[in-house]
């Protein structure tokens, strides 16, 4: 039986980008090294379910931050008690096991910048990738963190984390009705 995956033009390019960094990252980086993030840029929760023999994928969340003064982004109506404020974006164990008995696949992902974080020891590069639930709610907008780039440039590991301030800081989060935008794909 085959299965055809269904992706927003939003998600093909946000894993283009993710692509394009890792593959610049390659040089300068071995498999698994320890770098500074000056910013978080990126917090997301991607889900993928099955429906009539198609299989589907779209973010529940996915907040941007310029790391200086502003955090934007987009968060499902029916999920938007993982953002209790913008300092705090975390997943409880109650909520994650929510989301793994409605959907075949949940990832959490983070996006950090940093000078190591690119190839030219002049520019400041970012990596957006995959990390794991306890890694994503240690990191918040504003903090810098020591972060361990893995398993072929495809995973962050939390090491450490430097709390940042952002209470000034200007949000823009709107909710989109999830039921509305997959109602056609059996949710």
């Amino acid at each position: 039986m085959a299965y055809a995956i269904m992706i927003s033009r939003r998600e093909l390019i946000g894993i283009s980008g993710s692509a394009l960094v890792s593959s610049t990252l390659a040089g300068c980086l071995s498999d698994s090294d320890t770098v500074s993030a000056d910013l978080l840029q990126i917090k997301a929760i991607t889900v993928r379910w099955r429906h009539e023999n198609h299989s589907y994928s779209d973010h529940i969340l996915r907040l941007f931050s310029d790391g200086e003064s502003e955090i934007t982004g987009l968060v499902a109506t029916e999920y938007g008690n993982v953002v209790s404020s913008p300092v705090e974006v975390t997943v409880s164990d109650e909520f994650h096991e929510t989301l793994e008995g409605e959907f075949e696949t949940v990832r959490y992902a983070i996006g950090v910048c940093g000078d190591g974080f690119s190839s030219d020891a002049d520019n400041h590069g970012c990596l957006n990738a995959p990390t794991s639930r306890e890694d994503f709610n240690s990191v918040q907008f504003g903090d810098q963190s020591e972060v361990e780039v893995a398993d072929n440039h495809n995973h962050i590991d939390v090491q450490d984390v430097k709390r940042g301030d952002v209470e000034d800081w200007d949000t823009d989060i709107s909710e989109f009705e999830w039921s509305e935008r997959h109602a056609e794909h059996g949710q």
